[in-house]
């Protein structure tokens, strides 16, 4: 368990604690009405507001244990925390480590050991349809009988969209990303370290970074245009997300990202990919020149999507 800071105010001593809890992926519009209902009932109590997550995530622990495919992330867990300290709606996030001991912990166990000793909650929103504890056997009621007020989210609809990280996922197969955008009020981003990659690129004249995602499945799939923003500063690039299966066995999720007409040392610096335009699926090519050559093709094309960006946005 580790807990991030959000804020510069001071929790003090006997201050109630408002909490809620979730996989919170994507913190689509639907999640930022919850916290809404968490900021509104901590300026009732005066209270610290809270929010708990995981990583990895519980789902992720499952499908890892009967060695089914993992369920696509929307996105990593330090652009779950930006967009949520965006909001202002959160004084600190706390991070679960989803493992064996969590998974088998009962409702009360989890929350006498971590709700209340640890964390000292007092008070708690969650989903009408909350479980947690061992085979999700518990609900609201094992945390009200624990002694913590508990009151339920009332989930409304988004500009008549009922909002979920399912719905996001679905979108993302479809490569709908105007509607990805809208209902999660921001686009999606991937944000990790820059790390070694086979150098290939570099010798076809097409350097990459490649970000860490280790058995994290990214939710989008294919090749993109967008921004990569590096120590305060943004660049256009040319995305691939997925497997590279022309020069690799496809055993593991990459992300990597060509800064259009620049060549720059990054390695282990934090970068965040931004998604913005669909250019085409990933393919695997007969051979590396081959694959090069569509690689060159892409390059003019997000050069010329860029282009009519900043005419259409003044810039």
């Amino acid at each position: 368990m580790f807990r991030v800071k959000l804020t510069d105010k001071v929790m003090q001593a006997g201050m109630p604690i408002i909490a809620t809890i979730g996989n919170f992926d994507g913190v689509h519009n639907g999640h930022k009405q919850l916290l809404a209902q968490l900021n509104h009932k901590a300026q009732e109590l005066s209270a610290w507001r809270m929010l708990i997550t995981f990583d990895v995530l519980p789902r992720e622990y499952f499908s890892d244990k009967s060695g089914t495919p993992r369920l696509p992330r929307i996105g990593l867990l330090r652009d779950k925390i930006a967009v949520i300290a965006k909001s202002g709606l959160v004084d600190e996030v706390v991070v679960l480590h989803f493992n064996s001991y969590i998974a088998n912990l009962s409702p009360q166990e989890f929350v006498q050991q971590f709700l209340q000793t640890k964390l000292g909650i007092t008070n708690m929103i969650v989903g009408h349809d909350f479980n947690f504890g061992y085979k999700a056997s518990g609900d609201i009621k094992d945390i009200l009988r624990a002694g913590i007020s508990c009151n339920e989210f009332s989930k409304v609809k988004y500009n008549g969209v009922r909002i979920s990280s399912s719905l996001i996922r679905e979108l993302a197969s479809e490569q709908n990303l105007a509607s990805i955008s809208n209902y999660l009020g921001h686009n999606i981003s991937f944000t990790s370290r820059v790390v070694y990659g086979n150098q290939l690129g570099r010798q076809y004249g097409v350097p990459t970074i490649n970000l860490n995602l280790r058995k994290i499945r990214p939710v989008l799939w294919g090749i993109y245009t967008g921004f990569v923003y590096i120590e305060g500063t943004r660049y256009n690039g040319v995305i691939s997300i997925g497997k590279n299966p022309t020069v690799s066995e496809g055993k593991v999720y990459k992300v990597e990202a060509h800064l259009l007409d620049i060549d720059l040392d990054l390695y282990g610096k934090i970068a965040t990919v931004e998604i913005l335009h669909y250019l085409r699926p990933e393919l695997k090519f007969t051979d590396l020149d081959a694959l090069f050559t569509q690689i060159h093709t892409d390059m003019q094309t997000a050069r010329d999507f860029f282009a009519q960006y900043r005419n259409k946005n003044g810039l």
